[in-house]
């Protein structure tokens, strides 16, 4: 008869967040900047985050054209992100025989729910406080444009 040794699989340390709360393998975690990887991708220098407490929140410039795109991520959620975008849409006039600009703004989200790091009623305020801002986020781009259209 054949004995087997079973090795038992070694896990990696895990380390938490003093920013969110999460826990992940320490060879992940960002030792020089004191968080992990998921909040250094929000709030490092390079990816110009803001933490706002209930949530992390990025704004990029996706191109020359000057469309942005921002990420919220709330804390205790494990679903991607809340996003919004900006595009520009080309809508030919037939009558004039011209081309208009028109910018769309979208919000787009993922479902989920909690990490484990807070409570389900407390991830669902997070997420809902994080919507509120991305909603808001949305009407004030719509507005910049509109006004930079008629000026």
């Amino acid at each position: 008869m054949r004995t087997a040794t079973m090795k038992k699989k070694i896990e990696e340390p895990r380390v938490s967040c003093p920013v969110c709360g999460d826990t992940e393998k320490e060879s992940s975690y960002e030792k020089d900047h004191g968080m992990c990887s998921r909040c250094w991708w929000f709030l490092s220098p390079e990816a110009g985050g803001t933490d706002h407490g209930l949530f992390m929140i990025r704004v990029r410039t996706k191109d020359d054209a000057g469309r942005r795109m921002a990420e919220i991520r709330p804390r205790g959620f494990w679903s991607g992100t809340i996003e919004i975008h900006e595009d520009i849409q080309h809508i030919y006039n037939h009558e004039t025989q011209t081309a208009e600009k028109r910018w769309n703004i979208r919000v787009t989200w993922g479902c989920g729910g909690s990490d484990g790091t807070v409570d389900e009623i407390r991830t669902a305020e997070n997420f809902t406080r994080a919507m509120d801002h991305a909603v808001m986020l949305a009407k004030i781009w719509k507005m910049e444009r509109k006004e930079g259209k008629e000026t």
